[in-house]
């Protein structure tokens, strides 16, 4: 046969010299799209999706909230849960006495769960599963577990502040008791109580009693008073003082204690659910419409390049 050369006219060409056999093709490879797109060849899949955003998560190093929880939802423990519970082995038809059985459970786990940072900084969770059912109740477990595993890292990590924390709040308080039964103590006995006014009153009796009658005139019980004031009163208002401080410390520990308290507890909630996973009522895979152009497309290609070999020798 002659070389021709080979160009779009001349492809078009060549396909409507052959438009019966390419109709034919095209036909048949979209009845067969159709048919191996059936379930009893292709078993549906379902997808379930959620989008949480993290709360009440600290900071490390350059990481953002988003960045630090993905780890924790790639975590080992919480996959190993996930498979343990759904039975995750029968789920994918893989026989757990294979060898190879817990390479290929893995890989089929990477391909039907996915976790991801979105734009907006929030997590999406993408479940994939024959059974809608499973597929939505596998999404609120990771969800759980990873809120569980927050908590069950913060009860580890706050529990020995908590601890700390009160061992500094009873010291501060037996601290607090002596200097407030010293100070009760010493007022008594001396018949001190407020220091600035009660100094300044008998100052100003001390001075009357002088102006008076003079030396005389100043009775024993306003002296005794008064030395008492001179020599007790600013110890008394230095150990008062003492107490303002260290009330003041113990109700910053107080703060923390409490802060850490809770985080100890076990109990917070460190995603936001901006969208719950919901049954599926559509299928995910196969997608008809792209099984039937890709069989189609394929056919109609593979037909092409064996006219094109046939014409050419």
């Amino acid at each position: 046969m002659e070389s021709k050369s080979f160009d779009f006219k001349w492809l078009i060409g060549l396909v409507k010299a052959n438009i019966v056999l390419f109709v034919l093709v095209i036909v048949v490879s979209a009845i067969v799209g159709v048919v191996i797109s059936m379930p009893v060849f292709m078993t549906p899949k379902y997808k379930s999706t959620a989008i949480v955003y993290p709360t009440n998560v600290g900071v490390y190093s350059d990481e953002s909230q988003t960045e630090q929880m993905l780890q924790y939802f790639e975590a080992s423990s919480i996959r190993e849960h996930l498979i343990e519970k759904f039975n995750l082995y029968q789920a994918y038809e893989i026989n757990e006495e294979d060898e190879s059985s817990r390479f290929y459970l893995l890989e089929e786990y990477a391909s039907n769960v996915r976790v991801s940072k979105t734009k907006y900084e929030s997590i999406l969770i993408e479940v994939i599963a024959e059974d809608p059912v499973l597929a939505k109740e596998m999404a609120d477990e990771i969800i759980v577990q990873v809120n569980e595993k927050y908590n069950e890292l913060a009860t580890y990590r706050y529990e020995p502040l908590v601890e700390a924390y009160q061992k500094q709040l009873n010291y501060q308080r037996s601290v607090l008791d002596s200097i407030e039964t010293l100070i009760a103590e010493i007022s008594t006995e001396n018949a001190l109580l407020d220091y600035s006014s009660q100094t300044r009153e008998l100052v100003r009796g001390y001075v009357n009693a002088l102006a008076r009658n003079g030396t005389s005139g100043v009775n024993d019980d306003l002296k005794k008073l008064l030395t008492n004031t001179q020599e007790k009163g600013s110890l008394v208002k230095m150990l008062q003082n003492l107490s303002y401080m260290g009330t003041v410390q113990y109700d910053h520990l107080y703060k923390k204690y409490l802060d850490y308290r809770v985080f100890s507890q076990g109990e917070l909630t460190y995603t936001d659910i901006i969208v719950e996973p919901e049954v599926a009522d559509k299928k995910f895979w196969p997608v008809r419409s792209l099984v039937l152009l890709i069989t189609v497309i394929s056919a109609f290609t593979f037909t092409l390049v064996m006219v094109l070999i046939f014409k050419r020798t």
